[in-house]
């Protein structure tokens, strides 16, 4: 199994027996981001099973899309924090692809995928427009859109912690609207739906 790397810029990092905390030269102190896993039921639920972040999943799934892999960040207690990637046909594009991450504040992780140089959104997130929503456990979540010019950005909080949503192509923004529903698959009755979810192969972008 590769080593951890660096949340923020996938570069190597100082372990804990040398360092006393996993250490990026660039990004000092941070937590390790595990390799991606392909989306087999038994990788989703050890991830879910030793989570301490909501790890979203679409239920139902978007007709026609299929999840395509899961990464964890943390060190050897709960994760705090989880990308859930998923790919399906685009409305305007052959082939989309969606990331979900729930993160705690100062992981990095989202922003990490959402080609951003900051951990967590800024004051500015106030000054943006709620662009649109989804459903998070049940909970309507309003989510802004952040300027990015080469993917469709949007983050909320949901359960607490930050939810990020991140689309490819940028024009197929769309695939995020009021009728997409996020479930917790850390809670017992949405167990169940990782055996029946569609899968496809891990997903490149997840994996980098």
């Amino acid at each position: 199994m590769p080593d951890p790397v660096c949340v923020r810029c996938r570069g190597p990092l100082r372990t804990p027996e040398h360092h006393g905390a996993w250490a990026c030269p660039e990004h000092g102190d941070v937590e390790p981001l595990h390799p991606a896993l392909p989306p087999e039921e038994g990788h989703l639920a050890d991830v879910a099973s030793s989570s301490g972040v909501p790890v979203w999943m679409p239920w139902p799934m978007p007709l026609g899309w299929s999840v395509s892999g899961v990464r964890r960040a943390g060190g050897t207690g709960p994760s705090r924090g989880v990308a859930v990637s998923l790919t399906g046909a685009g409305l305007t594009a052959r082939q989309a692809e969606l990331v979900l991450v729930a993160e705690e504040p100062g992981v990095g992780l989202g922003a990490s995928y959402a080609g951003l140089h900051a951990t967590d959104p800024g004051p500015e997130l106030a000054d943006l427009p709620r662009d649109t929503k989804l459903t998070a456990a049940g909970h309507p979540t309003a989510l802004w859109s952040l300027p990015v010019s080469d993917r469709a950005v949007y983050v909320g909080e949901a359960s607490g912690l930050w939810l990020w949503v991140v689309v490819w192509p940028v024009g197929e923004w769309m695939v995020v609207h009021d009728d997409l529903h996020l479930v917790d698959a850390r809670d017992p009755e949405n167990r169940a739906h990782l055996a029946k979810l569609p899968t496809a192969a891990l997903s490149p972008r997840l994996a980098g």
